[in-house]
């Protein structure tokens, strides 16, 4: 009578994940070799695996098996991917990853087998050190110890790549405005080609940023590699982009070449393609295949997920700098009844976090409709022609008049303004105007000025929003403040100033003032020339004797009671 067996006996290697890509159930032969105990083996995802995912009968491949089958609802087999085991070995092994749905056609789990292939390809070219392991490797180690800013990431394995693998590496990675990208070149062994690239994209519309067409866009759209083992120089000029011949033309190479080898893989992080790693390499020994697209994707994916992550942190740095700037600015609104005082915080805080060259705020006059200059920083002119301006001339007037935000950055639209002289003199290519309403009340504009081109995102946008608002209040409030003032000087008998509390010291009154504008100890402590452990003592003794509890109860205290 034959014995009956369970998936469980089977000699394969076997895991079970569940919908979410988490292991929940490993046969003994998984467990073994994984060489993870099972209570380590459970409860692990497949995004966290670690494996390096090479390629699949399809052609390469970046993503865990199982990631894969979860989204595309399909079987998904023959994947080779290295894995390693706690000791510090490394296996290679072919996956299958099959899907079980319900009636309703969604995955409830996914089967996966694992079949150990070290010993078949221990000496293939495509797993040895001298086919691109090695290079895989040193990337990926001094990717890790790269700084989490996009920049810095793609120079580290442009770098360290044409060190390893000579030729012209090339990064293009998508900016938010995907029809321009950020381009870093390296090329140790022919320093002259990487300056001639950068002297090439400084000289475009936008310095520094690419436009994505040719080649780059190519790889982009399609999400395949392209491999070009020999191209003839006039030609790949053509190729890469409109525009490259003429300038080549015009600026010939350091160096002469006249064919290269070309291979571009495209970046992909979480599934979405994000830019182009690219290697132009002139006659080699050992020339391009397409055993190199496996290594070179590897690479292009890893670095895809890098540059995710920088960027994910870049984008959170400075949400949490706007919002602490917002809350800065709540502060000095509510602390001090001086607009001109208020407009310059408010200004200051506009040119730091939107990274713009100046800004300025005009007032509407409803006497006669115009605007007039109100507070202005950043301008290279000693003094700024104190201008006055029909409300609906062209910028600001379509903001104002449309009640939206208006951004420009074609150079033939800044000849049709009243101010286009100013625009010459102080080198502005870029502007934006925000209309000023609160309680439904125009009353002017806040405008920015840049002297490079901009490519304002929905976050900067609607932060400039944000900022229009708080100066919009604040000049409601000074108006408002006003008007209080002169009713109570025709009611009342004049009165006292109030004074600060007695016991204060000039130098205290003084940190409070600078407090109530927002700064830092660290900014109080350089403004009077005192360290910030001093200031820290101050702050202490200030808050004691006026018996607030924290800063902003000192600031509201200090408003309130009219101290400064």
């Amino acid at each position: 009578m034959a014995a009956s067996l369970s998936w469980k006996d089977v000699p394969g290697a076997i895991l079970i994940y569940d919908r979410a890509g988490q292991v929940i159930d490993a046969n003994d032969a998984a467990v073994g070799l994984l060489g993870l105990s099972r209570d380590r083996l459970l409860g692990t995802y497949a995004e966290d695996a670690e494996w390096l995912v090479l390629e699949a009968p399809e052609g390469p491949m970046s993503v865990h098996p199982v990631t894969a089958t979860l989204k595309s609802l399909q079987a998904v087999r023959g994947v080779l991917a290295r894995a390693s085991r706690p000791e510090g070995t490394d296996i290679w092994i072919q996956v299958d990853a099959v899907p079980q749905l319900n009636v309703a056609g969604e995955v409830t789990l996914v089967t996966a087998s694992l079949c150990d292939v070290s010993h078949l390809f221990a000496r293939s070219r495509l797993t040895s050190r001298g086919a691109g392991e090695h290079i895989v490797n040193e990337v990926v180690g001094e990717l890790a110890d790269a700084r989490l800013e996009t920049h810095s990431i793609l120079h580290v394995v442009t770098s360290a790549l044409s060190r390893m693998r000579p030729g012209t590496w090339v990064a293009s990675l998508l900016n938010k405005d995907p029809s321009t990208s950020l381009v870093v070149a390296a090329d140790v062994a022919n320093s002259e080609l990487v300056e001639y690239i950068n002297r090439h994209v400084a000289s475009l519309d936008h310095p520094g940023q690419a436009p994505t067409t040719g080649i780059s866009q190519r790889v982009i759209e399609s999400g395949k590699p392209l491999l070009l083992p020999q191209v003839p120089m006039s030609e790949l000029w053509e190729m890469i982009a409109p525009g490259v011949a003429a300038y080549v033309a015009e600026h010939p190479l350091p160096i002469p070449i006249e064919t290269s080898g070309v291979m571009v893989v495209p970046m992909r992080a979480r599934g979405a393609v994000v830019g182009t790693l690219a290697l132009y390499e002139r006659r080699s020994s050992n020339p391009l295949t397409e055993k190199d697209i496996i290594w070179m994707q590897a690479i292009a994916d890893r670095t895809a997920l890098a540059i995710e992550n920088a960027q994910l942190y870049e984008d959170a740095v400075v949400r949490l700098e706007r919002l602490g700037s917002l809350q800065s600015l709540s502060l000095a609104l509510s602390a001090s009844p001086d607009l001109r005082l208020t407009l310059k915080v408010i200004l200051d805080q506009v040119t730091a976090q939107l990274k713009v060259d100046a800004a300025d705020v005009l007032l509407l006059e409803e006497s006669d409709n115009m605007l007039a200059l109100a507070a202005s920083t950043g301008f290279l002119a000693t003094a700024v022609p104190d201008y006055r301006l029909p409300v609906d001339e062209g910028l600001p007037g379509r903001a104002l008049t449309g009640r939206r935000i208006e951004t420009l950055t074609a150079l033939s639209a800044f000849s049709q303004f009243r101010r286009r002289s100013l625009f010459a003199r102080e080198g502005f290519k870029a502007y934006g105007a925000v209309p000023l309403i609160t309680r439904g009340k125009l009353l002017g504009a806040l405008e920015v000025y840049h002297r490079t081109p901009l490519s304002p995102d929905q976050e900067w946008v609607s932060f400039l929003d944000a900022l229009g608002s708080v100066a919009a209040i604040a000049i409601d409030n000074a108006a408002m403040q006003e008007r209080l003032r002169k009713t109570s000087q025709g009611t009342a008998a004049p009165q006292r100033a109030p004074s600060p509390p007695q016991g204060l010291s000039l130098l205290e009154i003084q940190i409070i003032r600078l407090m109530v504008e927002g700064l830092t100890n660290r900014e109080i402590a350089a403004q009077v020339h005192l360290s910030q452990n001093t200031i820290k003592f101050h702050v202490r003794q200030i808050l004691q004797k006026t018996g607030a509890s924290n800063r902003t109860e000192l600031a509201h205290q200090a408003a309130k009671d009219g101290w400064l």
